[in-house]
């Protein structure tokens, strides 16, 4: 089934991968510490659930027959998507860097890699393949009922394991299974995938009030005073919250991010279309996240020299700016990567889940 790509998602896509890059440039690169002061502290609370929104959003498809030939099809296609360039990649990062950098054995750095729940950074692509087996088992089990009926039970899911993420996350870590799958992190942004589902089910709709000046502004008012409000609680540490009302503020501020995002980027559409330069770069990378999500670990300098500076500067716009360029210099090498591998159909469609031309 054919989709047309949406210029706008793209951008925004694209736009959410540098805050990506931006954030490990920052803590994996710098060692800047994690706590309530910086740039990043706010983008983590709203970066990866709106990935995870995107992803839901891309996934709606109108009119789609889930019989057994498209189930199975679709569920072999993300086992391959995801599973293969994580295990691929990851595994290398594991032996040629990871092990140098701790010191450590190959062997030593592969068993760490399978047995933490973060798969040292390549845990997303393990929870949205989590998602996409959900989302793709309730609606084949559910062929047989209304749209609406499949939506519900869907949210009901995400509900009921959201509620389970409440539980610490060293009770998850704990348990085998839930580190190897990485339970913990599909029921904490299982909810995201399926706002974003929803909302491309209703997007005319949604849109609609989107595009109202007044909503955009009340939400912009709305996520700075929540977000102010949430920073001075003093429960919340690092962004690990300890306490049910840090939590639900918490994902409360992230839904607000994504609803004021993805408000500013449909109102703005024309701006990150390939009409400009700006819609095109953020394009190019939003059609190419998988490549730099895979490849952009190995490329993040050390830099601990910047990290101890600007921790002692306390220079916000420095420290910003520093980072963005140093994360577009990494996406720039990311991309030369990518298009070097993609000159093999073969490695392309194995290693970065390009489609094959028939």
């Amino acid at each position: 089934m054919k989709t047309q790509r949406i210029g706008w998602i793209d951008a925004l896509r694209g736009f959410t991968m540098i805050l990506v890059v931006f954030s490990h440039v920052e803590v994996r690169g710098m060692g800047m510490p994690l706590g309530y002061t910086g740039v990043n502290d706010l983008f983590r609370l709203f970066r990866m659930p709106l990935f995870f929104f995107v992803s839901g959003f891309i996934a709606y498809r109108i009119g789609e027959v889930w019989d057994w030939g498209h189930y199975s099809n679709s569920m072999l296609k993300k086992l391959r998507v995801q599973v293969i360039p994580m295990l691929f990649f990851g595994l290398l990062y594991s032996t040629l860097v990871y092990a140098h950098r701790l010191d450590t054995t190959p062997a030593e750095a592969v068993g760490i890699f399978f047995n933490s729940s973060s798969k040292l950074g390549y845990w997303f692509t393990e929870a949205l393949l989590g998602m996409f087996v959900i989302y793709y088992t309730t609606s084949f089990l559910l062929r047989r009922c209304k749209l609406a009926t499949r939506q519900w039970v869907l949210v009901a899911i995400a509900i009921g394991l959201y509620a389970l993420s409440f539980r610490s996350v060293t009770h998850f870590e704990n348990n085998t299974v839930a580190r190897w799958i990485g339970f913990y992190n599909i029921a904490q942004y299982f909810q995201f995938f399926i706002v974003g589902n929803l909302v491309s089910c209703y997007r005319e709709r949604v849109f609609k009030v989107m595009g109202n000046s007044f909503v955009l502004g009340a939400l912009l008012l709305l996520f700075t005073g929540l977000y102010i409000y949430y920073c001075s609680r003093s429960d919340v540490q690092s962004n690990y919250v300890f306490t049910p009302v840090s939590k639900l503020t918490k994902e409360t501020i992230s839904f607000l991010g994504i609803v004021t995002l993805v408000a500013v980027f449909k109102h703005y559409e024309q701006f990150f279309s390939k009409e400009t330069w700006i819609g095109r770069g953020l394009q190019y990378i939003g059609q190419r996240t998988l490549d730099v999500y895979l490849i952009h670990y190995f490329l993040i300098p050390s830099l601990p020299m910047l990290g101890t500076f600007f921790s002692n500067t306390n220079n916000l716009i420095l420290e910003t700016t520093t980072a963005i360029m140093i994360s577009l210099l990494v996406i720039f090498f990311c991309m030369i990567i990518s298009n070097i591998i993609r000159i093999s159909p073969f490695l392309a469609h194995w290693l970065l889940g390009v489609k094959q031309k028939k």
